[in-house]
């Protein structure tokens, strides 16, 4: 069989470490999407973070989809048509912080264009300390990220709350995230499998400093079983790129899953190979060997429209 899907996750796969897409990558994706491949971007972001990124790959004029929030929906590129597959709501918030609230944790609630940020007070003086010696801008953001304490998603989340008073959190959104250092975050993750709140939803790690969760059975892998069988597209006939345990779930049943060299040695573990890093043409290398070995078939570029 040949391949007739691609799916991509977005950070430290797709992107590189400055946040861009190579221009070798840009210009391969864009040329099999002409020859009726379709391109499938799976990520933990919101749609509207990832729209810039797709509009730059033509996935707008090639019927391109989004996966987003860890599968959360199914965004149509070229129709704008958005699919809401499930989000947490005020009843699975509160059990949530009742008891993440036991712990020494920030706390992100995510929606479309805002998230919410819980800083209980050792983090929040930890944080006003930090932003001190940076001196940086009363403006910029409080919450933490892959990178640090202090990250600026605002180009993906413009309205940015900080609250003290974990019961101030909104009554709903997409996804929550718990963020610590990476250290702490193994302690979180050992505690939290014993409790029976584990089994009543999904809980992943994007990097070392940040568990993402969401509604039970709300995964990237679910999201893309279900827009495949919509697609009349087999396991076999696609290729998966990720990095995070929130792609392992895409993994599954899939010949060619392939881990970033830089992923996380459980994504290494559970895809069947692995390509180079994001900053050295991963996707794009593993593209071009499955051309090669004729996986993908492509047209001359003289032959496309």
């Amino acid at each position: 069989m040949t391949i007739k899907a691609i799916v991509c996750d977005m950070d430290g796969t797709l992107l590189n470490s400055n946040g861009e897409i190579d221009g070798k990558t840009l210009d391969k994706l864009i040329t099999l999407q002409q020859n009726g491949i379709k391109l499938i971007l799976a990520s933990g972001r919101s749609y509207l973070r990832l729209l810039p990124d797709a509009l730059k790959l033509e996935m707008d004029k090639n019927n391109g989809m989004i996966i987003d929030v860890n599968g959360t929906s199914i965004y149509n590129v070229s129709t704008e048509e958005r699919n809401r597959l499930g989000i947490l709501d005020t009843e699975d918030i509160k059990k949530l912080n009742d008891y993440f609230s036991l712990f020494n944790v920030e706390i992100q609630y995510s929606q479309d264009d805002t998230v919410y940020t819980y800083l209980p007070e050792k983090i929040y003086t930890l944080k006003k300390n930090i932003r001190g010696e940076m001196k940086l801008p009363q403006d910029y953001p409080w919450m933490g990220g892959m990178f640090g304490w202090l990250c600026d998603t605002r180009d993906g989340y413009p309205n940015q709350h900080m609250i003290r008073d974990i019961n101030l959190s909104p009554e709903y959104c997409n996804k929550m995230s718990v963020v610590q250092d990476p250290h702490y975050m193994e302690f979180i993750k050992e505690t939290l499998t014993n409790h029976p709140i584990y089994g009543d939803f999904e809980f992943v790690f994007s990097d070392e400093r940040k568990m993402e969760i969401t509604y039970k059975n709300i995964t990237k892998g679910n999201a893309l079983d279900e827009l495949l069988q919509l697609s009349g597209i087999e396991n076999d006939e696609i290729v998966v790129f990720g990095d995070s345990e929130n792609d392992i779930s895409m993994f599954h049943e899939k010949k060619f899953s392939v881990a970033m060299k830089n992923a996380l040695p459980s994504a290494q573990q559970n895809a069947n190979f692995v390509t180079n890093t994001n900053d050295n043409f991963g996707v794009f290398n593993m593209l071009t060997q499955l051309e090669e070995q004729g996986h993908i078939q492509s047209l001359p570029s003289s032959c496309l429209k």
